[in-house]
């Protein structure tokens, strides 16, 4: 009997490790687009009713401001998307922003941004695969609404409900930029004229380990 306990014991052990492994490998194979959306995708047909609907976005105007933030320094977030950390839209970002400005859009002008960063990779830092971002704007004043991502975004990451951009380091950094705009006005993809706080958002994901970044910077242009 004490033979057969140990036993069971030394199989306890070797599994766990052997069963982490597994839900580490399962994580990682995971894909940013599902099968079903992207057989719609070559289907031509649209995965959302806001999709069905809407026509090709866009904005135009001379620029009239620019505001610029930026962060030199090395950052890590244990934040991983898909695990509810709490920032962001749809929660899936570390809860506090990497970066964060505030802007007054007036009706029928556009916001744009551009966000840039260095990347580190799995391989040489042992965090997440992937690097996710996000940003958006969150009105200030009595009217606030929680925030709102920009155009430019995926809508659901790993069938997700929380838009995001992400990177893929391939060894030991990479360069990651994006672009976002924003229309004000009342029509559809719109926002109300207003002061908003832009923040920018990340997390590491799918698989643990976070997020680890530097020379985070974000361009905003105003027309």
């Amino acid at each position: 009997m004490k033979y057969n306990r140990k036993f069971a014991w030394f199989l306890s052990f070797v599994a766990l490790p052997v069963f982490l492994s597994m839900q580490t490998v399962n994580a990682q194979d995971r894909d940013v687009f599902s099968k079903a959306q992207v057989e719609a995708a070559k289907r031509g047909a649209p995965q959302t009713a806001a999709a069905a609907s809407a026509t090709t976005l866009g904005c135009r105007g001379p620029i009239t401001r620019v505001v610029d933030v930026g962060e030199e320094n090395l950052r890590f977030t244990s934040a991983v998307y898909g695990t509810n950390p709490g920032g962001g839209e749809g929660q899936q970002f570390d809860k506090t922003p990497v970066l964060s400005t505030t802007v007054t859009l007036a009706n029928g002008t556009c916001l744009d941004a551009h966000v840039s960063a260095i990347v580190g990779s799995k391989q040489s830092y042992g965090v997440s695969r992937m690097t996710f971002f996000q940003v958006t704007l969150t009105r200030i004043g009595p009217l606030a609404f929680p925030p709102r991502h920009m155009v430019g975004h995926f809508h659901t990451p790993f069938g997700m409900n929380s838009p995001a951009v992400a990177l893929e380091a391939e060894r030991d950094v990479d360069m990651y930029a994006s672009n976002f705009f924003q229309k004000v006005g009342k029509g559809p993809h719109e926002i109300a004229p207003g002061t908003y706080r832009v923040d920018l958002w990340w997390a590491g994901g799918p698989d643990p380990g976070g997020a680890i970044g530097a020379a985070f910077v974000m361009k905003l242009y105003q027309r």
